[in-house]
C-alpha cells in the first residue's frame, strides 16, 4: 500500500507540474494581433475603423477635416495620417484611442488642396502632396509641423505618392501634367521627372524597391518605372480609370482599382499578365490595402451607400461587404497592426 500511495503521489505531482507548465505556456502566448482598417470617408468628413479579425466596424466614425481622401499608417501602427483635401490639413489619429491628437495645416482653405500622403520607413517624416501651390510638404512626425516643402512644376497637381523601402526616394504621381516626380529625401530636392500616362493618380512601390507602379487615371494603363534607371520599362493595360494600387505582401501581384469599370485588375509582377476581379455593377472601387498575412484585400467602394469589400486573395472572390459611414463615399484605406498577424 505504501508503494502504491507513493506511486499515486508521483503521478499526481507529475500531472500538477504538467498543468503548471501548460498555464505558463498559455500565458506566454502573444495576444491576437490587433489589426484595423482605417477608411477615409470623403463624403462625411470622417474615418471609419474596421476590425479585420471580425470585419466589424469599431465604434463611431472619427471626425477629421474637410473631405478626407488619402491616409497612411506609421510602421509601428501607432498613428494614422489622414489628408483632408479641402481643409487643407493632415489629421493625426492615435490608434490606441482612435482619437485625433494633432492637426497639421498644409495651406490656405479655398485655395490650396492636400492629396496623397506617405510616411518614411523610420517613421520620422510624412510626405504630403499639395496643390496650389504645387509641391510636397514634409512633416516632422515628432512635432507634427511642416519642416520644408519641395516645390514642383506649376500645373503638376500632385496626387498619390510612395516612398521606397530604403526611405531614400519619394515617387509622386502628377495628375496635371502626365508625369511622375522623384524626390531625394536626403536633400528634399527633385532629381527626376518621368513622363508616364494620362492623369496619373496613384503610385506604389514593390516591396524590394525595384519598381514603381503608377496608375494613369485618364487612360487604361499602369506605367512601370525601374527605380534604378528611373525609366518606364513597361506599360500595362488594365480597366477604365485606374486609381488606387497596392502590392501583395511578397510583391508577386499588384492590385489596381478600376474606378469606372466595376473591377480590380490583378497584375502578375513577374509576367505582367493581368487577371480581373469583377465587382457588382455600379461599383466605384477607389483604393486597396492588404492584411499583414496577405490573405485578404480590402477595397473601398465610393458608390452610395459606401462600403468596403473583402476579397480572398487566393480565390479572388469577394467574401465580405462592410458598410461604413453615414454618407461616406469611402476613398483611401490603410491597415494598422501593432504585431504581425498569424
Amino acid at each position: 500500500m505504501s508503494y502504491l500511495r507513493k506511486s499515486a503521489r508521483c503521478v499526481i505531482q507529475c500531472f500538477m507540474l504538467f498543468g503548471v507548465l501548460c498555464c505558463l505556456a498559455l500565458t506566454a502566448l502573444p495576444a491576437a494581433a490587433a489589426s484595423h482598417a482605417y477608411v477615409a470617408n470623403f463624403g462625411d468628413n470622417s474615418v471609419s475603423v474596421i476590425d479585420t479579425n471580425t470585419n466589424a466596424v469599431v465604434g463611431s466614425p472619427i471626425s477629421v477635416g474637410d473631405s478626407p481622401l488619402y491616409l497612411a499608417v506609421t510602421r509601428n501602427g501607432k498613428f494614422v495620417y489622414v489628408t483632408n483635401v479641402f481643409a487643407p490639413s493632415e489629421s493625426v489619429i492615435d490608434t490606441a484611442t482612435n482619437t485625433v491628437v494633432a492637426t497639421v495645416p498644409l495651406g490656405t482653405a479655398g485655395i490650396s488642396l492636400a492629396n496623397g500622403v506617405a510616411i518614411t520607413p523610420n517613421g520620422k517624416f510624412a510626405y504630403v502632396a499639395t496643390d496650389s501651390p504645387d509641391g510636397v510638404s514634409v512633416i516632422d512626425t515628432a512635432t507634427n509641423t511642416v519642416v520644408t516643402t519641395v516645390p514642383l512644376v506649376p500645373g503638376s497637381a500632385p496626387m498619390g505618392l510612395a516612398i521606397t523601402p530604403d526611405g531614400e526616394s519619394v515617387y509622386v504621381a502628377n495628375n496635371g501634367n502626365g508625369t511622375a516626380t522623384v524626390i531625394d529625401t536626403g536633400t528634399n530636392t527633385v532629381v527626376k521627372t518621368i513622363s508616364v500616362g494620362s492623369m496619373p493618380e496613384d503610385v506604389a512601390i514593390t516591396p524590394e524597391g525595384e519598381f514603381a507602379y503608377v496608375t494613369n487615371n485618364g487612360s487604361t494603363t499602369v506605367s512601370v518605372i525601374d527605380t534604378e534607371t528611373n525609366m518606364v520599362v513597361k506599360t500595362i493595360t488594365v480597366g477604365s480609370s485606374p486609381d488606387g494600387v497596392a502590392f501583395t505582401r511578397g510583391g508577386d501581384f499588384a492590385y489596381v482599382c478600376n474606378l469606372n469599370s466595376n473591377s480590380v485588375s490583378v497584375i502578375d509582377t513577374e509576367t505582367y499578365m493581368v487577371t480581373t476581379i469583377t465587382l457588382p455593377v455600379g461599383s466605384l472601387p477607389d483604393s486597396v490595402a492588404f492584411t499583414a498575412n496577405g490573405k485578404f484585400a480590402y477595397v473601398t467602394n465610393e458608390n452610395f451607400p459606401g462600403s468596403v469589400w473583402v476579397i480572398d486573395t487566393k480565390t479572388k472572390i469577394i467574401v465580405g461587404t462592410i458598410t461604413v459611414g453615414v454618407r461616406p463615399q469611402p476613398s483611401g484605406i490603410a491597415i494598422s497592426r501593432r504585431r504581425r498577424e498569424d
